[in-house]
């Protein structure tokens, strides 16, 4: 171990990466104490290296230690921006009593949950298996070869005090009792691993039975599920938008519809939702999305941004387009790395309070605005002298924007005009605050969804700079993987650290995907491919089917390596790994992995029948696999033809076709007895489509001494009109072949999303 010399020394290197947190200080200003945390990377480890605690990192040095000495393990996880970790810190962890009674009989170990999110989940499902209520801190006691006795969350010190002094002395008068109970809940967690079992495959029944429970469970005078504290649950939020946009010109009489629409509204007017600089905290306080936890995730805004614009697709409401655009501008202007990667989160507490940063006193506001843009505020954030959060004001919208037109503003868009010179005011104020802790760790899995909603915002608002951004972070990733498609599971001020993953590689692999999407660039596809074989040989599950979540570690405690695939804030590894699948074989048309979507779709199916409200992300994937998702982006004959479909000026539509060299397919005129025709049509009875425009053919003799056929190559446009502002539904029919074969006859169908309402732009 390096001594106290060293510590202090590797304490002033790093001195520009982070700002040492204790009470206890020398004279000249140093932190007194520096445990081993400060050979770490992780900003949450750091925020623990001058503790007067004896910190462990994860690893065997801790457990052997505590095995030579005969010690319990004390383990805390949390992460840099939790507000309750940052309470027990001070509380405990920087506490001189409760330092000398972990040290005097105990061996802590910290660990960052963003780094090791195998860990988190395993002592996280051991905690709720005995009882405990989850959450973070976690506080967990271990025997020393890390099996789980005991667990808990927060803890106040003096309730803290108590419990170190109960296991001290029930580990001096009975390890072996201990160590029996730590193997039995060790026995409890394995065993809920999935097998493959007599069920096999998800009845279809399953997927309305997920959308009947989760509409049953809505709080439909606030919208989202259930009470407070209220998360988005963006999982359960994209699969019901799967299924409304499967309804096609009978989407917005979904029976999901009217549950996403309140949610979506009530979450863009609350607290939850940053008014002045965009982006989603983590969650919702009340039931009212009103008051914020005002942690600010990747993950989250990520995955929000879809939301936002699946919805925007569906209905053109404008406001659901600014919050996803607002949304993607916040993570350019203040989550990028320099290398194009995006910052973890960013913390609830700035000034030793929750909120100080995001709220607003009434005197401030009447400070920094002139009295008409007071009034204005006052009646669009509904800011009051007495505030809604401990005497200050956290913006939020008590009335839809339209709603305040023609009150405060003659149109939608002037009101959007003004508002946004009183919030660029707001802003410039707000931003000369102490700003909330940053955590720098550029998380591959968070990346990945960033990637992905960046990718598809570039494509479907003819974005170049989202685009662009989503291709810089896809090649940060890439370029610092020990490999070519070996990943890691962060980033750290440039230098990548721990092993990636299940849930690193299946959303870079979905990023991969997107980005071969909105560029049409083959290099995209051909990491993806090469990705996925690496994913395989570093996860599968020969034997029983389904992904482990983890690499096996060569230097700590072996507590077996789980397959759990309940989705939680996000999508569990294998659910994200579903989906890259299923993409990737939409794209290549691969019969292996046709066979690898079922094998792993057998592994869960008894897991899913028996909690399908647990599985949102894993059924979407299925569910696409099976069915198929009306889009503006399809591809036809295995991956060799692309089809996009595109809304122009006066009515106008465009179908867009690329076809692979060397393949061909019949066109709108084919002879007969010899290709189906290209066609392409409404899938409304009630409105078809009008002045379809096919190009002219090319006559090409495909078998010698048979006359030309009339054909279609490379890139074509099929044109026509649609007036109607309306979500269209189009099939396009047609049969691919190649000078050796030709394929089955197919039809894609095509979503043209309704066309934007009065005043987006």
């Amino acid at each position: 171990m390096p001594s106290d010399t060293e510590f202090e020394r590797i304490s002033r290197s790093k001195r520009h990466l982070y700002n040492p947190r204790t009470r206890h200080c020398r004279d000249d200003g140093e932190p007194l104490y520096t445990n081993r945390l400060i050979v770490e990377d992780s900003p949450y480890l750091l925020q623990h290296a001058h503790n007067p605690v004896d910190w462990y990192p994860w690893g065997e040095t801790a457990f052997a230690t505590a095995r030579e000495r005969n010690r319990p393990v004390f383990l805390s996880i949390g992460y840099a921006t939790c507000h309750w970790c940052h309470v027990m810190e001070d509380e405990c962890f920087d506490d001189l009593e409760v330092a000398d009674a972990l040290n005097d009989a105990f061996i802590s170990i910290k660990v960052d949950r963003e780094q090791r999110p195998d860990l988190d989940d395993y002592y996280m499902t051991a905690l709720q298996l005995t009882g405990g209520q989850g959450g973070w801190p976690m506080s967990s006691f271990l025997t020393p070869d890390g099996k789980p006795f005991f667990g808990a969350t927060y803890l106040p010190k003096a309730t803290f005090l108590n419990l170190l002094d109960q296991v001290r002395r029930h580990w001096d008068a009975q390890p072996d009792a201990l160590c029996n109970s730590g193997e039995k809940v060790h026995q409890a967690v394995q065993a809920l691993n999935p097998k493959a079992g007599a069920q096999g495959r998800v009845d279809d029944a399953i997927f309305d039975t997920f959308v009947q429970s989760l509409l049953a469970m809505e709080d439909s005078r606030h919208g989202g599920s259930g009470q407070a504290p209220k998360f988005p649950h963006e999982p359960q939020l994209l699969l019901l938008l799967d299924e409304v946009q499967r309804a096609g010109t009978r989407a917005q009489m979904h029976p999901a519809w009217p549950f996403l629409r309140r949610v979506l509204d009530a979450m863009l007017r609350g607290g939850i939702y940053d008014q002045l600089a965009g982006g989603f905290h983590r969650y919702a306080t009340d039931s009212a999305w009103r008051v914020p936890h005002f942690e600010k995730m990747l993950y989250n805004q990520a995955q929000l941004a879809l939301v936002y614009l699946r919805a925007w697709l569906i209905c053109g409401d404008p406001e659901y387009r600014r919050i996803l655009r607002e949304t993607l501008d916040y993570l350019l202007a203040e989550m990028c790395s320099p290398a194009g990667g995006f910052y973890a989160a960013t913390d609830a507490d700035s000034e030793g309070e929750e909120g100080r940063c995001f709220s607003w006193s009434y005197d401030e506001l009447a400070v920094l605005l002139a009295p008409d843009d007071l009034a204005f505020v006052e009646a669009l954030y509904g800011v009051t002298a007495a505030g809604n959060f401990d005497g200050r004001n956290i913006l939020h919208l008590p009335q839809a924007l339209a709603d305040q037109v023609p009150g405060l503003a003659g149109s939608y868009r002037e009101l959007l005009t003004r508002l946004d010179a009183v919030r660029q005011t707001l802003l410039k104020a707000r931003r000369q605050r102490p700003q909330p802790l940053r955590d720098d760790k550029e998380i591959t899995e968070w990346n990945g969804m960033t990637i992905i909603a960046l990718a598809e915002a570039g494509r479907l608002l003819a974005e170049p700079r989202y685009a662009e951004a989503a291709g810089d972070c896809a090649l940060a990733i890439w370029r610092r993987a020990g490999k070519p498609g070996q990943l890691y599971r962060n980033c750290i001020h440039g230098r990548p650290s721990v092993a990636a993953t299940l849930a690193d590689y299946g959303y870079y692999l979905q990023a991969l995907l997107a980005l071969y999407d909105c560029s049409s660039e083959p290099v995209w596809l051909e990491r993806a491919q090469l990705l996925y074989r690496e994913l395989c040989d570093h996860f599968g599950d020969e034997d029983g089917g389904g992904f482990f979540n983890a690499v096996r570690g060569a230097d700590e405690p072996d507590l077996g390596r789980s397959k759990q695939a309940m989705d939680m804030t996000c999508a569990s590894g294998n659910s994200a790994t579903l989906m890259a699948m299923v993409l990737l074989q939409q794209r290549t048309g691969s019969r292996q992995l046709s066979q690898q979507i079922r094998r792993l779709e057998a592994c869960f199916a008894d897991a899913i029948g028996a909690q399908p409200l647990a599985y949102p992300s894993m059924l979407a994937a299925l569910r696409r696999h099976r069915f198929g998702l009306p889009a503006t982006l399809q591809y036809g004959a295995g991956g060799r033809i692309r089809v996009e479909a595109r809304r122009g000026h006066d009515g106008l539509l465009s179908v867009r076709l690329q076809i692979c060299d060397s393949w061909h397919i019949g066109s709108h005129r084919a002879d007969a007895n010899a290709l189906v025709a290209t066609t392409l049509r409404s899938l409304d009875q009630f409105r078809p489509l009008d002045r379809i425009e096919y190009p002219a053919p090319l006559r090409r003799v495909l078998v010698k001494g048979q006359p030309p056929l009339a054909v279609y190559e490379g890139e074509v446009a099929i044109n026509a009109h649609w007036p109607d502002g309306d979500t269209a539904m189009l099939a396009l029919d047609f049969q691919a072949c190649s000078e050796r074969e030709c394929l089955t006859p197919e039809t894609l169908q095509l979503m043209l999303p309704r066309r934007a309402a009065d005043g987006d732009d």
